[in-house]
């Protein structure tokens, strides 16, 4: 994709959350830097402060921790979503998990001194990051009361309707951790579709 591509992606995307004039679309634009990210390459490890958010064009990446030393999938990025770890970007707090690529990824990278630098001077740049944040809270949310009310089947077809892409670039064992379950079961799961 190329870097013309890349910005008409974080363009549309942008333009349905709120409507910023030229002067400032192009103070956004100006603090986007181009990013390309190996395979199995770490964006962010456990215990490193978070500065920056970036939007995915190409590949996916997950989010993970480690849970009693277990590898867990906390979540999966796709092309057209924002990756960072909210809360040590918002409080500048030592992050609790990694994120890692799972495929070569082409995304576009801002740092948090830029957009807080746009929040102080464009309200409209404001607006999108409260926009941003509640959408992350409500996603979250909905997750934490899918899981303690949906049986392990309907996870999965919530998650295949909502990842259909990740599906087929993510091995299996990663699903599982994301749902919850044994890769064995998750096996199960898949041969009852």
């Amino acid at each position: 994709m190329t870097n013309q591509e890349s910005i008409a992606l974080i363009e549309g995307y942008v333009r349905q959350l709120v409507s910023p004039n030229a002067e400032e679309w192009e103070a956004f634009r100006g603090i986007l830097s181009p990013r390309r990210i190996r395979k199995k390459e770490l964006i962010l490890k456990q215990g490193q402060v978070c500065t920056f958010i970036a939007f995915v064009t190409e590949g996916f990446l997950r989010e993970y921790n480690f849970l009693h030393d277990k590898d867990v999938t906390v979540d999966f990025i796709s092309p057209s979503h924002f990756v960072t770890d909210y809360p040590s970007f918002l409080l500048q707090s030592p992050s609790l998990q990694y994120i890692e690529a799972l495929t070569d990824v082409e995304c576009l990278v801002f740092k948090r001194d830029d957009i807080h630098r746009l929040y102080d001077q464009y309200k409209t740049w404001e607006r999108f990051g409260r926009l941003i944040a509640e959408r992350i809270f409500c996603n979250a949310e909905a997750r934490r009361k899918n899981i303690i009310s949906k049986s392990a089947e309907d996870l999965y077809h919530d998650f295949v309707r909502e990842y259909p892409h990740v599906v087929q670039h993510v091995p299996q064992y990663y699903i599982a951790s994301y749902l919850g379950l044994s890769p064995e079961h998750l096996s199960r799961i898949r041969k009852k579709v």
